[in-house]
């Protein structure tokens, strides 16, 4: 039980957005502790979380009873699962219903896609041949966002940098776009004391004016009869229901009603408009809303082109539905069905940081493998020979220390703990190279792994 001070003007607003009865019972929620919420990789593994129950709205989604050492398990760091709010969840299901609307090849657009949640949510409901274009505009977040994907191992994404009037002024055109857009953060002042300090009048006005002229400068770049998915973590209506009825009357939209929704999964105070309320749904605040774009701009499909300065190579070891292509920038992997869909997608895109999956590098006709392949959804630990780690060593492995070598073996080993494929080491003479990359090397000191998924 927390016993936080909240600002008279949001206990104000929130009167002003709700019936007086639900604004007790929230500010009541507020003072409890936030709920630990994952999402499991069914791609990767089938086993759950210890003492867990499901979240309703979310297939593969689960509550914690407490929250563990999430840094100190491997099969964390190996994409078997993510750490999610549960409310946020709900965006993968609404992007699988819209994506039944639609042909194969879909192009979705997260637009504010750091650290990666809803990104790798999206992937996972992607179907053969579809894409993510996963954007963060805060370059010192890219990182991450690249790093998370790959972990979940997909490999049905590109990455980008790039601010909205970029994508709505380039030839790339999106079936479906997530705006999740920067927001006053109303719905996580239990998660973050500081977001409290930060809440003023004047900075959700500013959000509300933020939010639409970044959906406003996006809307060039969706196919005509795509779908914006529109969402806060706030409470007001002024950056939520108040923008969404905005922005639908400025820009010729529809606000859809979508059957995900419809099943009473979170609470709607108007049609189309739907609102997680943490003494309704065990969860934080969270608000979202569909637009369909109706009028016709002329410039409403992908015009694919063969990129000139891409090559597809093909590498042995691979997931068979794994497709690869060489650019300037280095070798990607993508699991697509139409190479020149994902090479149109790299000309017109803005600010392409990592165009797929990196597959590491050639010399001399030899391959040398990235990571991010041993990590890949599919992935063959019997490719390279197999080193299996004790609890103790894959602590080490990620801390990206090296390993002794007893045995003297040689040569290029693939990294599994429990069988869980987590990278490559190299021998060198008494030792073991790591090649766990630097940047994501564990900072804790752990000679136990903590084991959130059963049966380890």
């Amino acid at each position: 039980m927390f016993n936080i001070l909240f600002p008279s003007a949001f206990v104000q607003s929130l009167h002003s957005a709700l019936p007086e009865a639900e604004v007790k019972a929230l500010l009541q929620a507020l003072q409890q502790p936030a709920p630990v919420s994952i999402r499991v990789n069914t791609r990767k593994t089938t086993l759950k979380p210890v003492s867990a129950s499901p979240i309703p709205w979310c297939e593969n989604g689960y509550y914690l009873p407490e929250r563990p050492l999430f840094a100190a398990d491997p099969a964390f760091h190996a994409g078997h699962y993510y750490v999610q709010e549960a409310s946020s969840m709900v965006v993968g299901g609404i992007v699988k219903e819209l994506l039944s609307a639609l042909p194969n090849q879909a192009v979705v657009l997260d637009l504010c896609a750091a650290p990666g949640g809803k990104s790798t949510h999206v992937t996972s409901v992607l179907r053969d041949g579809d894409i993510l274009v996963a954007n963060e505009v805060i370059g010192t977040r890219k990182p991450i966002l690249a790093e998370n994907l790959c972990k979940w191992g997909a490999a049905k994404h590109i990455v980008t940098k790039a601010d909205a009037s970029r994508f709505g002024k380039s030839d790339a055109r999106f079936d479906i776009v997530l705006a999740d857009v920067p927001c006053s953060g109303e719905g996580m002042f239990r998660k973050d004391p500081d977001a409290i300090n930060e809440w003023s009048e004047n900075n959700v006005k500013l959000c509300a004016e933020r939010q639409q002229r970044i959906v406003t400068d996006i809307w060039p770049a969706i196919a005509t009869g795509g779908f914006l998915i529109y969402s806060t973590c706030t409470f007001n209506t002024a950056e939520n229901e108040d923008n969404v009825k905005k922005l639908a009357e400025t820009l010729g939209a529809n606000i859809l009603k979508p059957e995900f929704l419809g099943k009473e999964v979170f609470y709607s105070l108007q049609d189309g408009m739907y609102r997680a309320l943490p003494h309704r749904t065990i969860g934080e605040g969270f608000f979202v809303a569909v637009l369909q774009k109706m009028q016709d701009t002329g410039r409403s499909q992908n015009a694919v082109k063969s990129r000139k300065n891409a090559a597809s190579i093909s590498l042995s070891g691979l997931p068979a539905d794994v497709r690869v292509l060489e650019t300037r920038e280095g070798i990607w992997g993508m699991r697509v069905s139409d190479v020149a869909l994902w090479q149109h997608l790299l000309d017109v895109l803005p600010g392409v940081y990592a165009a797929g999956t990196p597959m590491g590098q050639v010399f001399h006709g030899k391959w040398k493998p990235d990571t991010a392949v041993a990590l890949l959804e599919g992935f063959q630990t019997n490719i390279w020979p197999e080193l299996s780690l004790t609890d103790a060593e894959v602590m080490a492995f990620l801390r990206r220390e090296a390993l002794p070598n007893p045995e003297r073996k040689e040569g290029l080993h693939s990294v599994s703990w429990n069988g869980v494929s987590l990278g490559f080491v190299n021998a060198n003479r008494h030792q073991w190279n790591n090649l766990w990359p630097m940047e994501w090397r564990l900072r804790m000191v752990a000679t136990e792994p903590s084991k959130v998924l059963q049966d380890f």
